[in-house]
């Protein structure tokens, strides 16, 4: 028994550290980041319409909610759930994990939750693998819807090619073809029950809720570019492609932490074809602090809700044994 305790003290106390080593790596990512580009930042002029900015920070809070429940039911569905609240948490924390290059540091940020519960793993991981898919496949659908609404002809030759690409990744993401690939990582990490036991058309429905996701966040980067300058509605899912696709090669680029400097550069180039160059650049700078202040508001939220429940909890514990001990002395 004490050699199990010392084990667990031991466990907390790395788990502890290595929390503290990656908050730290994250805020100097961050620091380093806003250094970089604080003369960007600083010699911007602009107005904005604080009304439809604040619209566009709303949906992005909607837009990480909702990303934070697909991956909870991406768990459920794989027999690995936790409860949607610590979910939500471990999730939100996992954000942090995208400022520091390679993405595993947002699985990481996410196991000891899961731990915790006496989750597999594995399981888990494969689901991360899974979220990352159809996240993929969210922002494809919404970038090829897109293309039909393109100011020129430069990519409307592509859109049969995007319509094979997408045909492609259903094929990929049929659990079939997924477990076939995960029998050969069983056999690797000699391991069972990495197989994810989804049917075609629950499959199916996760990306189909990704796309519907992905909408919202593309509303939200239209009205953020709407509110600095004005674009007519049917530009839209214009608009919303170009975040999309910037946000695909912001993802494939494992080099760059959360595709700092790549999503920008597209974006620029998309926007410059409906509005003036400099404002598409102000956009991509502007969208940067839209994205990292909302995920950090939305992080500070949740850490702080969860510091009023473990308050709570220990009120309410030691209630019950200051009640036990008044019985007892009676």
């Amino acid at each position: 028994m004490e050699k199990e305790l010392n084990s667990k003290e031991k466990k907390n106390k790395y788990m502890k550290w290595a929390k503290r080593i990656f908050l730290i790596l994250v805020l100097l990512f961050l620091i380093r980041y806003f250094y970089k580009n604080f003369d960007d930042y600083k010699n911007l002029d602009l107005k904005i319409n604080w009304p439809v900015f604040g619209v566009a920070v709303l949906l992005y809070f909607v837009y990480k909610i909702t990303l934070a429940s697909l991956w909870h039911y991406l768990t459920m569905l794989t027999d690995c759930s936790i409860k949607w609240s610590k979910a939500v948490t471990a999730y939100l924390y996992s954000i942090l994990g995208k400022y520091i290059p390679g993405k595993v540091f947002m699985l990481l940020a996410r196991i000891p939750a899961y731990e915790e519960e006496g989750k597999s793993i594995a399981k888990v991981t494969v689901c991360f693998f899974l979220e990352n898919i159809c996240t993929l496949l969210g922002a494809a659908f919404l970038f090829l819807l897109s293309l039909f609404f393109f100011p020129n002809d430069l990519l409307k030759q592509y859109q049969w090619g995007a319509v094979l690409l997408v045909a492609a990744f259903f094929v990929c993401i049929h659990p079939k073809v997924i477990n076939f690939f995960l029998s050969y990582v069983e056999k690797w990490l000699k391991k069972d029950n990495l197989r994810i036991p989804i049917t075609y058309g629950q499959m199916l429905k996760v990306v189909g809720l990704f796309v519907c996701n992905w909408i919202i966040a593309g509303l939200g980067f239209y009205m953020l570019s709407s509110s600095i300058y004005p674009l007519p509605w049917s530009q839209f899912l214009y608009a919303a492609g170009i975040f999309g696709v910037s946000c695909i090669i912001g993802i494939l680029a494992i080099f760059a932490p959360s595709g700092i400097g790549v999503r920008e550069g597209i974006m620029v180039m998309g926007l410059s074809l409906v509005m003036p160059s400099e404002y598409a650049v102000i956009i991509s700078i502007v969208s940067r602090l839209w994205m990292s202040v909302s995920e950090l508001i939305l992080i500070g939220a949740a850490f702080l809700i969860n510091k009023i429940k473990e308050a709570g909890k220990k009120k309410s514990g030691a209630g019950t044994t200051e009640g036990i001990r008044e019985e007892e002395h009676e």
